[in-house]
């Protein structure tokens, strides 16, 4: 039996798109989340409560293609 609370965090973003063409192009992402919450949880038949810090960072390459 596990719960997190919900919770509020900053999150932020930058990016760049490189045009290679007129139909393709690149794209490099970073994100950032300060994401701090509870967990709630039974171990051994007692209720516990633990804080719980996420903050990842998250990296993207991708391509695109217009048409």
């Amino acid at each position: 039996d596990l719960s997190l609370k919900d919770s509020w965090g900053a999150a932020g973003q930058v990016g760049v798109d490189y045009l290679i063409n007129r139909d393709w192009l690149v794209n490099m992402s970073v994100w950032y989340m300060d994401i701090d919450t509870t967990a709630n949880y039974k171990l051994g038949g007692a209720q516990q409560h633990d804080s719980v810090r996420l903050d990842p960072w998250v990296f993207m390459f991708s391509a695109g293609y217009r048409f």
